[in-house]
C-alpha cells in the first residue's frame, strides 16, 4: 500500500518560494515532515550563475532554482520543448543525486513531459485555470498517471484519458492554533463591526467596482485588508488606482504583508470575513479559492461572492452571494444579524469543515487515490 513515507518528491512550481505560500507551498511543507521534497519553482532565473541552484529551507526541504537557457520555449512543438528540458531536467536529478519516487507538478506549461523525470508516481495538480496555458495542460496530464484539482469546472477544461480527480484546497493547521499576542491591534475598532480580507490584492479576479461599492455603502463597517497591496511574489498586477481609492476611505485600513503567525494574531478581533471576486468574467478561475478554508478556520462568518463549490452549502457555514449586484446589501443584512451567524454552534461548525481540509488530510485523500489507482514508486 501507498504511503507518502520516506519518499522523495520533487513538485514543480510556477511561484517561487516566498512569505506568501499557497498551496503548492502548504504541501511541500506538510509532505517534508515524512518525506524528503524538493521544490523546483520552474520560472528561470537570469541572474544566476549555475545551471541548478540548491537552497536549503527546512529540514528535508530544499529550493531549487534553474538558469535561464532560452525565453519562451513552452510555445514551440512539443519535440523541441522536451528537448530544450532535457539537459535542464538532468542537471536537477543530477543535484538531487538520488531516484525521484513523485515527480508533483503544479505547473502548467514548461515541463509538458512528466515522464522525463523517471518518478514511479506522476502527479499533475492544476489548482488554477491558465487561459493562456490550455494548449499545454492536456499533453501535461496525458503525460501524468493521475491528475487532481481544486474545481470541477478546472477538470472538465482538461482533456485527457488520464483519471481526474476533485481534491478540495487544503488549509494550514497553523490556523488552528491559539494566538500567542492576544492584544487588540491599534486599527481594530472597538465601537464597530471589523470584517476581514486576506491575500493578495494585486489580482485580476478581485471585482473591484463591486468590493469598493460595498465598502462605501457600508460606513459604519471598518475594514481590515491583511496582504500584499504591491508587489509580492505571487504576483505582478497592477490595481493601484483602486487600492488608493479604497485607502482614502475612513473606513478601511491596509495591514500590508503579514507573516501568518501575525495573522493569527489579528483573527481573534475580525467580526467576519468576506471576499468579492469577479464571478462574471472568470467563471471557472473562481469556481473556488483556497481562502474560504481559511476564513472557515476562524469559526467567523464568511460572507462571499458566487463559488461554484459552495452554492449548495448551509448558510451556516457560509453566505453566498448569487450575484455581486447583491453584494453590499448582502454584507449589510448579515452584519446586521452578526449574533445570529457567529452564534458558538456555527462557529464550531466552520472550524469543523476547515479541520476536514488540512493538508494532512488531504494528503491521506491522495494516497487513496493512489492505491485505488494501484499505484506504487516501483
Amino acid at each position: 500500500m501507498f504511503q507518502f513515507k520516506n519518499k522523495n518528491i520533487l513538485i514543480l512550481s510556477p511561484e517561487d518560494w516566498g512569505t506568501n505560500q499557497l498551496s503548492k507551498h502548504l504541501y511541500a511543507k506538510e509532505l517534508s515532515k515524512n518525506n524528503t521534497v524538493y521544490f523546483l519553482h520552474t520560472v528561470p532565473h537570469p541572474a544566476q550563475n549555475t545551471l541548478i541552484k540548491k537552497i536549503p529551507l527546512a529540514q528535508n526541504l530544499y529550493l531549487l532554482h534553474t538558469q535561464m537557457i532560452a525565453r519562451g520555449i513552452f510555445k514551440l512543438p512539443a519535440f523541441f520543448v522536451d528537448f530544450q528540458n532535457k539537459k535542464i531536467i538532468q542537471e536537477v536529478l543530477k543535484t538531487i543525486g538520488k531516484p525521484i519516487d513523485v515527480v508533483w507538478s503544479f505547473d502548467q506549461s514548461k515541463f509538458q513531459n512528466l515522464k522525463a523525470f523517471n518518478a514511479g508516481i506522476r502527479i499533475f495538480h492544476p489548482v488554477d485555470y491558465i487561459l493562456k496555458a490550455k494548449p499545454f495542460v492536456s499533453r501535461i496530464a496525458d503525460s501524468a498517471q493521475v491528475v487532481l484539482s481544486v474545481s470541477n469546472e478546472i477538470l472538465k477544461s482538461i482533456e485527457t484519458q488520464t483519471p481526474k480527480y476533485f481534491l478540495n484546497h487544503g488549509v494550514d493547521e497553523f490556523f488552528f492554533k491559539e494566538p500567542k499576542n492576544r492584544e487588540r491591534p491599534v486599527f481594530i475598532k472597538q465601537n464597530s463591526v471589523n470584517v476581514g480580507y486576506v491575500g493578495n490584492l494585486q489580482m485580476k479576479l478581485i471585482d473591484y467596482p463591486y468590493l469598493i461599492k460595498t465598502v462605501k455603502e457600508n460606513p459604519e463597517v471598518q475594514f481590515v485588508f491583511m496582504g500584499p497591496y504591491t508587489q509580492s511574489n505571487l504576483g505582478r498586477m497592477n490595481y493601484a488606482n483602486e487600492i488608493n481609492e479604497l485607502k482614502n476611505l475612513p473606513n478601511t485600513y491596509f495591514t500590508g504583508e503579514l507573516l501568518k503567525e501575525e495573522l493569527v494574531d489579528i483573527f481573534p478581533f475580525i467580526d467576519a470575513f468576506w471576499i468579492c471576486y469577479n464571478q462574471k468574467e472568470y467563471p471557472i478561475e473562481v469556481s473556488n479559492s483556497h481562502k474560504i478554508l481559511e476564513y472557515l478556520s476562524t469559526g467567523k462568518t464568511v460572507i462571499s461572492s458566487f463559488f461554484a463549490l459552495y452554492q449548495n452549502i448551509s448558510n451556516d457555514i457560509m453566505v453566498l452571494a448569487k450575484n455581486n449586484e447583491m453584494f453590499p446589501a448582502l454584507l449589510k443584512s448579515t452584519i446586521q444579524q452578526l449574533p445570529l451567524y457567529n452564534a458558538a454552534e456555527k462557529q464550531e461548525q466552520r472550524i469543523n469543515f476547515a479541520k476536514e481540509n488540512t493538508y494532512a488530510e488531504q494528503i491521506k485523500r491522495i494516497e487513496n487515490i493512489l492505491n485505488n489507482l494501484k499505484m506504487t514508486t516501483t
